[in-house]
């Protein structure tokens, strides 16, 4: 399975919030799973035969830069009339939607992607209605950094494997961006050529 991975200070609030939901619902699916994205699920096969196409993708990846996300209150999915899932959303800008766009073209995801880090999977519309007050109004703003794409690997047709950290594939581009050209002076130049600089920033 592939994600990413938020920083503590993320997952450490994403827990207590976890707790608080279990204080008014009870336990639930997702209770103890980690923070994360999740980017995209993998067929079952043995790491040996999975290696060359990962390692394929790394050397794509790695093309990409790090990527500043945020997240900015809560939302949640409907399955059907019965089941709901709270998340806490990740804010759409331009530059994350254009990021996530090279990320699901170098790993050929198709499918529609809505990143966000579950608080609660699959509940009950009765314990969604519960719970979902609790979320609806509450404000959480913050800003992190990803910098790499984590692949989880674990043991199949067993019910009780973890998952476990099988690559992490950092980005490591950073882009050039130009700035600006400079307006075109008003003066007529006293002699000589004149040539326009154009200022080059590197974040």
């Amino acid at each position: 399975m592939m994600i990413l991975s938020p920083p503590e200070s993320i997952s450490v609030q994403i827990e207590k919030y976890k707790i608080d939901a279990e204080g008014t619902i009870g336990a639930y699916e997702s209770l103890h799973s980690k923070a994360y994205i999740s980017i995209k699920p993998m067929p079952r096969r043995k790491p040996y035969m999975a290696e060359p196409e990962i390692m394929g993708l790394k050397s794509n990846l790695q093309l990409l830069s790090p990527v500043t996300l945020t997240i900015d209150g809560f939302d949640f999915f409907a399955h059907g009339d019965e089941y709901r899932t709270i998340y806490a959303k990740i804010r759409s800008t331009h530059q994350t939607t254009q990021w996530f766009k090279v990320l699901k073209k170098n790993l050929n995801i198709k499918d529609y992607l809505v990143p966000h880090i579950t608080i609660a999977r699959n509940m009950h519309v009765s314990a969604h209605n519960k719970l979902w007050p609790q979320f609806k109004n509450m404000r959480w703003v913050e800003a992190f950094e990803i910098g790499q794409l984590t692949i989880l690997q674990r043991e199949a047709f067993n019910n009780f494997a973890h998952w476990e950290v099988y690559l992490e594939i950092p980005f490591e581009a950073r882009h050039l961006i130009s700035g600006a050209p400079p307006k075109p002076s008003l003066l007529k130049p006293l002699s000589g050529n004149y040539a326009a600089s154009q200022q080059i920033s590197l974040f």
